[in-house]
């Protein structure tokens, strides 16, 4: 009995043994767990900056390792991080909208608490303040001027490209995304004036000083002011049309297109896309016949090359064809960023020179030499379609107004005026100064009145140079009518098949089209802005805002119905007058 006495007692000191080793374990273990908050240690760190308990590695060689085994293996499993995404499927590990956010966000510290107040900001209607731009030309990029502005033409296609995946779509309504993108977005004043600015001088300034010629001095200016106070007048008409449209919870982004549909139903659309790709293919005829001109004014002049006239023009009009094609087959606005900006460059630099140009002109010049008059009796119906088509941006304020800041856009009324009193003094200035310097001579062209290509260097900097900023802008141009055209005509453009390359060849139609017209048009320059300012420019600009307008908002009818008239008239009578006087 003794000898069993004594083997027990050995064998609870075993066992009394074995378990506070196990109790050290499960203590060292714990202690390593709660190391994560208190001692400063590359584990630490890595614990605080993860989230995740650290796994310890399980060595069986140590004394009652197979005791801590489960502990070791269920810490193991809580850092386990699941299946790997086939590469297959879309990658969607990265935010695709800022405000929506990934849900693994969710098990961070705190991520209850801020998917929380986010989402309570957004149905709340308060505004996110928007992330501050680094430099000016991220201020003014892609997701900002460019798309902003052109969103307005292709508002069903344009912010999604041939790159849509419907997998990669939050779950949300669009009016709640539409929502969120406008107030991470909202464009300041500083950003409002710059695009207003961007959109409305173009190439009509350049065709400026021929009207003035046209129309006589005095007549221009008259006209000129009162083509910018009813043009300024019907954009507002059309902010109002969009914020009513608003208010009744009809269309969250407003276009000139949704306007015209809900005021008249798919005619009202119709209507406005018409005029819009008439326009704006206009606008292409006309960068390209400017192109040709000064182009083969430098290389006949500079090169002093022998050619007939009209085999020259059609030369350089059909090689064109293939610098504009690459150029209209991209299909994201954000790859003309950096070209936007550098044509806007050329043009200023472009405009500067000529002013300083006519400037010592009419100081060198003697008082006899000047042969400008007051009025034109005989061509002043061609200065109506110009005047209309120096404010060629009409289309672009609907879109300029949807991407301002919600807290700033009551003040849009007074930055369109005074942007619009700002354009008409720069045009002024510039179109009567070029007309007294060069009176009866002034072309239709104004850069060929500059001095030979032969005699000055600086004539063929500014040609090359504006030449070189008219082609940067073609496809911005004919962006919104392509657009327009593709939603019509391939309105199934996510199924399967060759549509991307059907796109391709009615982009190529459509150079070919701007090249062919221009051809027949570039010796009428002047007919043919002013037969695009008549026909296309004027009911976008006078005729259809007043109508949307009186049909949607219903009030204003007798001055909206005077508008209506004092467009249909200048329509008419400035097309007429245009194509009776084609040579």
């Amino acid at each position: 009995m003794r000898a069993v006495y004594h083997f027990l007692a050995v064998w609870n000191i075993i066992v009394d043994i074995q378990v506070l080793i196990f109790i050290n374990k499960l203590f060292n273990i714990l202690s390593g767990v709660t190391a994560c908050e208190d001692e400063p240690t590359d584990l630490v760190d890595s614990c605080k900056d993860y989230g995740q308990i650290p796994t310890l590695a399980h060595d069986i060689a140590k004394e009652g390792s197979d005791m801590t085994r489960d502990i070791h293996i269920a810490v193991s499993k809580n850092s386990y991080d699941g299946m790997i995404r086939t590469k297959s499927l879309p990658d969607t590990s990265e935010v695709l909208h800022r405000d929506v956010g990934k849900a693994s966000d969710l098990v961070q510290p705190g991520g209850f608490r801020r998917n929380h107040v986010i989402t309570n900001t957004l149905y709340k209607s308060t505004t996110i303040p928007h992330q501050v731009h680094k430099s000016l030309l991220t201020s003014i990029g892609p997701n900002s001027m460019l798309q902003s502005a052109y969103r307005g033409f292709v508002n069903e296609t344009l912010h999604l490209g041939d790159e849509y995946n419907e997998e990669l779509t939050p779950l949300s309504s669009s009016f709640d995304i539409s929502q969120r993108v406008a107030s991470s977005r909202g464009a300041s004043v500083t950003k409002t004036v710059f695009t207003i600015f961007k959109s409305f001088i173009g190439s009509g300034i350049l065709f400026l000083p021929k009207g003035f010629q046209n129309g006589g001095m005095l007549f221009s200016i008259v006209g000129l002011c009162i083509s910018a106070a009813l043009s300024t007048f019907c954009m507002l008409r059309l902010v109002e049309c969009s914020n009513y449209l608003f208010r009744n919870g009809k269309q969250p982004n407003v276009t000139y297109g949704i306007v015209g549909e809900q005021a008249f139903g798919v005619l009202g659309r119709n209507a406005v896309n018409f005029s819009l790709v008439f326009s704006q293919i206009g606008f292409c005829c006309s960068y390209l016949i400017f192109v040709e001109k000064n182009i083969g004014e430098v290389l006949l002049h500079a090169f002093k090359l022998q050619s007939s006239l009209s085999t020259s023009s059609w030369t350089l009009i059909l090689l064109q064809i293939p610098l504009y094609t690459p150029l209209a087959w991209v299909r994201r606005l954000e790859y003309f960023a950096l070209t936007s900006l550098l044509a806007d460059a050329l043009i200023v630099f472009g405009l500067l020179y000529i002013l300083t140009y006519t400037v010592n002109t009419l100081e060198n010049a003697e008082h006899g030499d000047l042969t400008w008059q007051y009025f034109n009796s005989e061509n002043w119906a061609m200065f109506l379609g110009v005047a209309v088509y120096c404010f060629e941006g009409i289309g672009l304020v609907l879109p300029i107004y949807d991407s301002m800041d919600d807290q700033i856009k009551h003040k849009f009324p007074v930055i369109l005026s005074w942007c619009v009193v700002s354009i008409l003094v720069i045009c002024i200035l510039f179109a009567s100064t070029v007309y007294a310097a060069f009176g009866r001579n002034t072309q239709s062209v104004v850069t060929l009145n500059l001095p030979s290509s032969s005699v000055s260097t600086g004539t063929i900097v500014v040609q090359v140079t504006y030449s070189l900023a008219l082609v940067l802008s073609y496809p911005l141009m004919l962006y919104p009518a392509v657009n327009v055209l593709e939603c019509k005509l391939f309105p199934n453009q996510h199924v399967k098949g060759f549509w991307r390359w059907e796109k391709n060849g009615l982009r190529f139609v459509l150079v070919c089209l701007t090249a062919f017209i221009g051809y027949f048009g570039k010796e009428e320059l002047d007919n043919f802005v002013s037969i695009i300012g008549g026909f296309c420019s004027v009911p976008l600009a006078f005729i259809y805002p007043c109508i949307f307008h009186s049909r949607l908002v219903g009030s204003g009818h007798i001055l909206n119905g005077i508008l209506v008239v004092i467009g249909l008239c200048t329509m008419i009578f400035a097309t007429s007058q245009a194509v009776s006087t084609w040579k």
